[in-house]
């Protein structure tokens, strides 16, 4: 038996806030036009605040690149301020409506229940993905495995609330009656599965269940995109405001991003560095620990679909078996939710990016 911690269809909440511009100049026109193209004739955005849908880890290394290599500059926004989530921040995509953000870092689950929660008052859509998979894995001990979905039967799990909606999704897509798995409610941390508190949790295959690798034990992932969920993740998501009202400053973002991620590609350890001894330094992360988080990244955000079509690009296969994932998960997203057209143009204005 278990009891849940609370209901995977979760609403959000959050405190609304206004962002006042005030432009001053020696005529409205010459103002509007300073805004756009800046006193040089450049774009000239102000300040980007994206706020994120975890810790800074090697997760978002393609920002930091962007940051650090000065392409968010170039592209025209003034400062750089990536806004570090965690298991108890306010969900980023809650942030972006709440607040006056250009976007965010979420999840298509995330996104789902926040239009649940919100209703119309919630108008947003997925403009580009991180990872053409998700990185969610049941992971266990090799010494007492979960191989398959029906091997949970009979096992106490590790579930951070967070992951509720994900993990109860899976047993449902699996046929798998909840009163058959025991569930222990914790935190990001599943230090529980060497002590023997649980015997599974589900997590990031590339960040829980590799910390736990690294303290020595042998790990099984079972990953929820082979086993009935093969959602994407690390959406991109922003409002319809934005991509009515500032869709070339939106433009200017994804082209940095793209840019920043071909470079982490490219030289992945040089992210490493980034991250621990600066972006994250104050969490003390393990560099062989970000290392491991790479390598396996890597491998989920490309794929033949990137390599010609380009980095954070969705086909419709995978928006097809993102909106069915989330259906399944106890929410609905409405089929429009996904605009890819600002980053197909980006691609169209800029080929070169096309090769990483």
């Amino acid at each position: 038996m278990h009891t849940r911690t609370r209901s995977h269809r979760h609403s959000l909440t959050g405190l609304a806030a206004l962002g006042v511009l005030l432009l001053t100049s020696c005529s409205g026109d010459d103002a509007a036009a300073d805004s756009e193209d800046g006193a040089s004739g450049e774009a000239s955005y102000g300040a980007l605040e994206i706020p994120l849908s975890w810790v800074k880890t090697w997760e978002f290394a393609g920002m930091y690149f962007a940051e650090d290599s000065g392409y968010y500059e170039e592209a025209g926004f003034e400062s750089v301020n990536l806004i570090s989530g965690g298991p108890s921040a306010t969900p980023a995509a809650t942030q972006l409506v709440t607040g006056d953000n250009l976007a965010a870092m979420s999840n298509p689950i995330d996104t789902a229940s926040l239009i649940e929660a919100e209703g119309e008052d919630a108008p947003v859509k997925i403009i580009g993905s991180v990872f053409q998979q998700n990185a969610f894995s049941i992971f266990s001990l090799a010494e007492n495995p979960a191989e398959e979905p029906s091997d949970l039967e009979g096992m106490t799990v590790g579930v951070a609330p967070g992951n509720e909606p994900a993990f109860y999704a899976f047993l449902e897509v699996n046929d798998i009656d909840e009163e058959d798995v025991e569930v222990v409610s914790i935190q990001g941390d599943a230090g529980g599965l060497l002590t023997g508190e649980f015997d599974a949790s589900i997590g990031f295959a590339t960040n829980q269940a590799t910390a736990i690798e690294l303290e020595g034990a042998e790990v099984v992932n079972m990953m929820l995109a082979d086993h009935g969920l093969p959602f994407a993740g690390g959406s991109i998501v922003t409002t319809e405001e934005n991509i009515e009202e500032n869709r070339d400053e939106l433009k200017a973002f994804l082209e940095a991003t793209i840019r920043g991620w071909q470079d982490a590609l490219n030289d992945p350890e040089a992210g490493v560095e980034m991250t621990v001894e600066d972006h994250g330094a104050d969490q003390g992360l393990d560099p062989e620990h970000q290392r491991l988080t790479a390598e396996r990244q890597m491998e989920l955000m490309t794929n033949e679909w990137t390599d010609e079509n380009g980095l954070l690009t969705m086909s419709d296969d995978a928006v097809d078996d993102t909106l069915e994932a989330v259906e399944a998960v106890g929410y609905e997203l409405p089929d429009d939710i996904f605009d890819m057209t600002l980053i197909n143009e980006v691609y169209e204005e800029n080929p070169d990016l096309l090769e990483y």
